[in-house]
């Protein structure tokens, strides 16, 4: 302000002298300068004075107008009628202000475009089903999402700011950043997590500029995949061992009957009865694979019509009455006639039925019993299979439903393993439930249930 104040009073003063100068020639006044501030003393100083204060005012207004410009810069003054009005202004300060205007306009563009970005990619971040981590050279987790926290159950309070190895731990994704961090190379590893046991890829990818130390974790959550793995290796086994046995079974025959065993009549129809029920089992299970395959492929329809309950189990018991007759089991079941009725595939629920049924008289001793029930709970219609067969042992029953799958019990039995997962893709295609409640050696009741119409 000083400097200002200054040069203001010295072009009032110089103009003030340069005009009485002119004033004295253009007057043919015969007085010097001299006797003129002799005798007008006290009038040049009252004009000094003045020209003094009209420099204070300027030099204070423009003081004033430039820290209102850098206060505006520096966002403390936000009123735009202020900035509008040194807009106008035709000296030096509208000049700045019209540029402090056009930059101002063009940063808060720039702001709102970065800002909205940000926004995207915290909700991308947010949002993925992978889990993603920064980790910077020192080791400290910079930026971390949901994903991951879900992976690990970190607690909100160790999101990000504190080191890899007490927000992660795992020893396994503390190696994998330091291979990372060493060979500035792409690493990968999978590992199965302690707290869900979940399986995850993990990726450690160095972020450009590599300089800067900060690496990438992915993490995907491989589980599914895992699983389907297994169970993949589990149907080659088991589809290897079913038909394993009954073409072991056929080649052995086979051998017996050229080495002399067709002179003989009698060895000669037992082996050929052999081989036919060999061939029948082999032909149940192809049919059985194929209609598995069509069941879970979507590839069927169900063709739903009004079924009294009552009518579905007795058509199913009566078919089985004669195969437990024969058996040695005391066969009975029980329904009522006033239970409302269900929209449903007869057929298919008849299969599931007769499965059931099938299951029960195989795995019940001549003297056991079986009874079929159908009763309503709630909103469903519950069917039941219960036997005083020799039960399921509980380590098994997770796992019954599923394809192939027999207990240790049961195989030396007949059957291909695939009755009780067709019967399950059946009733889950009818929006119902299966289970089955058992034990070893206290039999075992299967249950289904569909919703009522």
């Amino acid at each position: 302000m000083l400097t200002i104040f200054r040069n203001a009073f010295l072009i009032l003063l110089i103009t003030t002298t340069i005009l009485l100068l002119i004033f004295l020639e253009i007057t043919d006044l015969e007085i010097s300068i001299l006797e003129l501030l002799s005798s007008e003393f006290n009038k040049l100083i009252l004009l000094v004075v003045a020209e003094a204060v009209i420099a204070f005012v300027i030099a204070y207004t423009q003081k004033r107008d430039q820290e209102r410009l850098q206060l505006f810069l520096e966002e403390q003054e936000q009123d735009p009628a202020q900035l509008s009005r040194l807009q106008k202004r035709t000296d030096s300060i509208g000049t700045l202000a019209n540029a402090l205007a056009q930059f101002t306009s063009s940063n808060n563009e720039v702001i709102s475009d970065l800002m909205s970005q940000q926004r995207y990619l915290a909700s991308i971040l947010e949002n993925l089903n992978d889990g993603i981590c920064i980790v910077d050279k020192n080791g400290k987790v910079s930026v971390m999402n949901q994903a991951t926290a879900k992976l690990f159950n970190i607690p909100e309070s160790k999101a990000s700011g504190q080191a890899l190895a007490e927000t992660i731990r795992h020893f396994k994704v503390q190696e994998l950043w330091e291979q990372c961090k060493q060979t500035q190379l792409q690493q990968s590893i999978q590992m199965e997590t302690s707290v869900k046991r979940n399986y995850l890829q993990c990726i450690a990818t160095p972020l450009e500029p590599i300089e800067n130390g900060n690496i990438l974790l992915l993490f995907q959550d491989i589980t599914r995949v895992h699983q389907l793995e297994i169970v993949r290796r589990d149907f080659v086994s088991n589809i290897s061992h079913e038909l394993r046995t009954p073409l072991t079974s056929l080649k052995l025959i086979t051998e017996t009957l050229q080495d002399g065993a067709m002179d003989d009549i009698d060895a000669q129809k037992r082996f050929l009865s052999q081989m036919e029920t060999e061939i029948d089992n082999l032909t149940q299970l192809v049919q059985e694979l194929l209609e598995l395959s069509r069941i879970e492929s979507g590839l069927f329809t169900l063709q739903k019509n009004p079924i009294q309950p009552c009518v579905l189990v007795r058509d199913a018991a009566q078919r089985m009455q004669v195969q437990a007759q024969r058996a040695g089991l005391d066969f009975s079941w029980e329904c009522s006639l006033q239970l409302p009725l269900i929209t449903a595939d007869k057929s298919r629920l008849e299969q599931v039925l007769i499965n059931l049924i099938h299951n029960a008289i195989k795995f019940t001793p001549p003297g056991g019993s079986i009874l079929v029930k159908a009763e309503q709970e709630d909103k469903h219609i519950v069917f039941s299979v219960q036997d005083t067969g020799v039960g399921i042992p509980e380590q098994d029953i997770e796992r019954i439903f599923e394809r192939f799958y027999k207990t240790d019990r049961s195989r030396s039995q007949k059957g291909t393993g695939l009755g009780l997962s067709i019967s399950r893709h059946l009733v889950e295609a009818h929006k119902g439930d299966i289970w089955v409640e058992s034990g070893t050696h206290r039999g075992s009741t299967f249950y289904f249930s569909i919703p009522l119409t």
